[in-house]
């Protein structure tokens, strides 16, 4: 996972200023860094990107023509593909005004005051798209260790009705008349065979997922077969 941007895997940031000579400085001055922009002259411009791209950052200027910056904050922490990119508010500074506070209240992580070093806004730019996708990297475990106990379950439910589909097989060719085919016969030992292995690749992965050593592993369920049956502390090959 590449957290820092890089030419490879530039960081996607949105920049919202109402004066167009900001954007076209900006622009230039980042113009060989490892960020991609978007431009947006008016918050609602930045919304309609916001519904429609997942940024992961957002340069917010605050004093904005109509809807100020910070009020386009709180309506971007409403739209789910944007509700947790970093936000940070760039503007002068406001006599009178604890912007600021606001600013940190509606959603941003932190604020720019102009004039600014290029050397401060790079620093923040990578700061944003590294904890974007430090988020990403978070959710994305979250969801893996939910489909592990989804999966865990599963195989739990499936591995009784697999077990009496066996038993039942086992039943059927003790009790099938002399005069069964060997066709017949054949397929129902193959079909047990089948049963069989499907079963013990169940019982295999509901091991594998409940069992401590299992914690963070990357699930191979074509591998899942193979796994021999372990002791806690234990861990499978692989």
């Amino acid at each position: 996972m590449y957290y820092q941007p890089t030419p490879e895997h530039p960081g996607h940031i949105l920049v919202v200023d109402d004066l167009p000579g900001n954007l076209k400085v900006l622009a230039a001055e980042l113009k060989h860094q490892p960020f991609r922009l978007t431009l947006a002259r008016n918050a609602e411009e930045a919304l309609e990107a916001c519904h429609g791209t997942p940024f992961e950052g957002i340069l917010m200027d605050v004093s904005l023509e109509g809807m100020d910056g910070i009020e386009a904050c709180r309506r971007i922490r409403q739209i789910p593909l944007n509700a947790r990119t970093p936000l940070i508010f760039i503007s002068a500074v406001r006599v009178g005004v604890d912007w600021v506070a606001e600013g940190l209240e509606a959603g941003g992580i932190d604020y720019l005051v102009k004039p600014y070093a290029l050397s401060e806004l790079l620093a923040k730019l990578r700061m944003m798209v590294r904890l974007s996708r430090q988020d990403q990297a978070a959710l994305a475990g979250e969801r893996h260790r939910a489909l592990l106990e989804v999966a865990g379950g599963t195989a739990h439910e499936l591995a009784q009705p697999l077990a009496k589909a066996q038993l039942l097989l086992e039943s059927v060719l003790k009790n099938s008349p002399a005069g069964g085919t060997h066709p017949q016969m054949d397929s129902l030992r193959a079909c047990l065979a089948q049963t069989g292995r499907v079963l013990q690749q169940i019982q295999n992965l509901h091991t594998y997922i409940t069992k401590p050593y299992a914690g963070g592993r990357v699930l191979d369920l074509a591998l899942s077969s193979q796994i021999p049956d372990a002791e806690p502390g234990q861990h499978p090959a692989g």
